[in-house]
């Protein structure tokens, strides 16, 4: 397969033209996509500095990266978490939640969603369902939640988003990025707010973009990198 005609498949699921403003997407690195011949593909989160993707002929990478890369990268970023189907989806679905509506309807990012559960049954869910250690948890426990907002990776540290998932009546908004302000606004508006982190709620929807490369033809592999930062007991 031509590197363009894996570009022009994913580009039809998750359309260019839905990006945010300014989101690095698209083709980075050496060669011709029209003359590049591809059979292994790598579904990264992020290309890390140190990390060179040495047994695969190209990287679909979520996080435009922060370098310029010396090996093909395709970035496919807030059009996979905006398009119908995609991150967002990919994260309601893995948890067991009904979609009922979009979030930010300026956007597109983010999904609110029904279900009938408690609390402590829906954290036990999370760890089931996402690949996270630990969570940080503010605001309402109530012990019945049926309505709850999702965005993954980074919605937490948005206040507007947090202010339309308490207009929009959830009982809980689940995503990543944390923050001391936004923490501090859930607890006033009493929103129960659920960080499992950025990391491990974007990884549902990056396993269902490489099950999707893997059925054009090509070898694809999803290798879920390690945060970059370390974690020191002191």
């Amino acid at each position: 397969m031509l590197a363009s005609e894996l570009f022009n498949a994913i580009n039809k699921i998750a359309p260019p033209y839905l990006a945010l403003k300014n989101d690095r997407i698209g083709y980075l690195g050496p060669g011709n996509p029209e003359e590049m011949e591809i059979d292994k593909v790598q579904v990264r989160m992020d290309i890390l500095p140190w990390e060179y993707p040495s047994n695969s002929d190209i990287v679909v990478c979520h996080h435009p990266p922060l370098f310029e890369p010396d090996f093909p990268v395709y970035v496919v970023h807030s059009n996979w978490d905006i398009v119908n189907g995609g991150a967002n989806d990919a994260l309601a679905e893995c948890l067991n939640l009904w979609v009922l509506d979009v979030l930010d309807e300026k956007t597109g990012i983010g999904r609110i969603c029904s279900t009938v559960t408690t609390i402590e049954k829906f954290i036990k869910n999370i760890s089931r369902a996402i690949p996270t250690d630990h969570i940080k948890i503010v605001g309402n426990q109530q012990k019945i939640i049926k309505k709850i907002a999702v965005v993954s990776g980074f919605g937490l540290n948005n206040l507007e988003y947090i202010n339309l998932a308490y207009k929009k009546g959830a009982d809980v908004y689940i995503s990543g990025d944390l923050t001391h302000q936004s923490a501090i606004l859930a607890e006033k508006l009493g929103l129960c707010v659920i960080d499992a982190t950025h990391h491990a709620t974007e990884i549902p929807g990056l396993i269902k973009l490489c099950d999707f490369i893997s059925k054009l033809g090509v070898k694809a592999e999803f290798v879920d990198g390690e945060v970059p930062w370390k974690t020191i007991k002191i």
